[in-house]
């Protein structure tokens, strides 16, 4: 099974080209996050009136920065999380997590991203892809989720109290259709 996906991702970093829905161009195929349903834990809204609506994570929009509307942002609070919802369940290859440009970067330390059958959910029933340890303004998280099977993904910083603010999130992985047995 690691064989298949190994195939499968060679086969995506080599495709490289294709609609220009991606911040890195690099993994061929389409982003499946890219314009779907998003939610987060809270939504901070800046003394000027900019808010960091969770659609932002999806809206193919790469400059990372808060003041251009391109960023979410969740209020200061415990284990922040966002989620985007894919319609239907695909095996996830990868998750690339761009992070906020402008300030910010340390932020998202310890945020883990999460597959699953819920909306937010990073629980025990969620699968764990991985943990974000870049925390340079503007860094390119790449999280292999090696085919884990989930409709939603969801990146969470659980046990801190802190914001949560992410640039883009971009999903890579094909459909699985549901087999009957």
């Amino acid at each position: 099974m690691l064989v298949t996906w190994s195939w499968i991702l060679a086969l995506g970093l080599l495709a490289g080209h294709g609609e220009a829905q991606s911040c890195t161009q690099a993994y061929g195929g389409p982003n499946l996050a890219r314009g779907r349903p998003t939610s987060q834990s809270s939504t901070y809204t800046h003394v000027y009136g900019i808010s960091g609506i969770s659609g932002y994570a999806v809206d193919g929009k790469c400059d990372g920065k808060f003041t251009a509307h391109s960023c979410t942002h969740t209020n200061h609070e415990i284990n922040p999380w966002w989620s985007v919802d894919l319609g239907r369940e695909y095996a996830i290859s990868l998750v690339v997590v761009k992070n906020r440009q402008d300030c910010c970067g340390e932020r998202i330390q310890g945020a883990t991203i999460h597959v699953g059958s819920h909306m937010g959910d990073f629980s025990k029933s969620s699968f764990i892809c991985g943990t974000i340890t870049d925390l340079r303004d503007g860094s390119l998280s790449t999280i292999l989720c090696n085919g884990a099977l989930g409709r939603y993904i969801t990146i969470a910083i659980p046990r801190r109290v802190t914001f949560l603010s992410l640039g883009e999130v971009e999903v890579h992985g094909t459909h699985r259709p549901r087999q009957w047995n």
